[in-house]
């Protein structure tokens, strides 16, 4: 799998991507969102939900022969999580913890268990490695999310520039 190096640099490389892009953004742009759609906090909650979601699901494909990955209803987990409510600063930690034990778990698999597979209730069968890579893909899309939030915030102020 030449991409596996690829995927395993993203998904290291994303707690600090993180850090580096919000680090020192203040909270009432952080918490700042066009109306039903996810703030940038909540986006990082999600982040750090879904690291958990992804080892759970790893560690049954790897342990248990084709067993059923349930789908998450993303907006459900979120309303039952404290992590919505955490500050940045908190979820910056959380993430970049449950990531570090992540990837560490990654590192172990062997060629054979990144081939296993089980089956996921919306979209059939996956293996780990496959998962892997939609872990990867699954951070861009939430750091270019968070990028355009945060530049949203700051589109207005830029007066006549808005015309560039």
């Amino acid at each position: 799998l030449p991409t596996l190096a690829g995927a395993l640099a993203i998904l290291e490389g994303t707690p600090n991507t993180l850090k580096s892009l919000v680090g020192g953004v203040p909270t009432e742009i952080m918490i700042a969102a066009p109306e039903g759609e996810w703030d940038a906090r909540t986006v990082l909650a999600h982040l750090f939900l879904n690291d958990q979601v992804a080892f759970e699901r790893l560690k049954k494909i790897t342990d248990e022969d084709q067993p059923t990955l349930p789908s998450v209803d993303e907006d459900a987990a979120l309303a039952k999580s404290p992590a919505r409510t955490y500050s940045v600063p908190t979820l910056l930690y959380r993430v970049n913890f449950g990531r570090s034990k992540l990837i560490a778990y990654l590192r172990t698999l062997t060629p054979s268990q990144l081939e296993r597979t089980g089956h996921h209730s919306v979209v059939g069968t996956v293996s780990s490695h496959e998962l892997l890579h939609h872990l990867a893909y699954h951070d861009l899309v939430h750091i270019r999310q968070i990028a355009t939030l945060i530049a949203e915030t700051l589109d207005g102020p830029r007066g006549p520039f808005q015309e560039l």
